[in-house]
């Protein structure tokens, strides 16, 4: 029961998102930024996936996550002429969170990446919204809060993604937006007074991403790549 409820609780926005394709067996997946415990998180939810990573260093990761991992890929984005290295037409999922914002051209990254997608198969992105520009900065800690609460907590955030020229970049290459909007779960919501007394006994304080979806921090993106293009 606990453990059900635990992972109930951790499960990520990424996975609801997109869980219908995850759940097939022998799905294609490619995590765009893969640390921070990804690959074993996946394989926890998705065991029957093939999970390939791609990242520019290796970001909090143990040997769960080696052994979950089944190839990775050592890029910067930065470079993205560096994605010519991967196939095409090869994945079902691509998952892109909290990554753009990190790199100078996320728009050629995405036309690259999705390039990068089976016809048919969904891509999902994550990014801080602009309502961050206005929240107040939590990197050294703002009333037990701490974290990237405002852009700017984060000095390696280089691009704030534009929500209508990236609705403009899927499209270009051939997408169907299905969604756009910021992320929402309810439970973060709900049980917000949970998630913030668990972060105040195991570490100390509170993690801004707990505040996120209350605050409206964050937009996503996913789109379907046409069987035409």
């Amino acid at each position: 029961m606990w453990k059900k409820l635990y992972r109930w609780f951790e499960y990520p926005h990424r996975f609801l998102a997109v869980r219908e394709v995850l759940n097939r067996r022998g799905v294609r997946v490619l995590d765009v930024g893969c640390g921070n415990h990804s690959p074993s998180l996946t394989k926890r939810y998705f065991p029957h996936c093939i999970y390939h990573g791609l990242d520019h260093g290796h970001w909090n990761v143990d040997f769960r996550d080696e052994q979950a991992i089944d190839a990775f890929f050592h890029l910067d984005l930065n470079h993205p002429q560096a994605l010519n290295g991967l196939a095409e037409n090869r994945y079902d999922a691509i998952l892109c969170s909290h990554v753009l914002e990190h790199t100078r051209d996320p728009y050629t990254v995405v036309r690259f990446l999705v390039s990068k997608l089976k016809p048919g198969g969904v891509l999902y992105i994550e990014v801080p919204s602009p309502k961050t520009l206005h929240l107040p900065r939590a990197r050294q800690g703002w009333y037990g809060i701490k974290g990237c609460l405002n852009f700017y907590d984060d000095e390696t955030h280089l691009t704030m993604v534009d929500r209508n020229r990236m609705e403009d970049t899927l499209q270009q290459q051939g997408c169907a937006i299905l969604a756009s909007r910021p992320r929402f779960l309810w439970r973060r919501v709900i049980l917000l007074p949970l998630y913030i007394g668990a972060g105040l006994l195991l570490r100390g304080y509170i993690p801004a991403s707990v505040v996120w979806d209350i605050t409206g921090s964050t937009h996503y993106f996913l789109a379907v790549r046409s069987t035409g293009s």
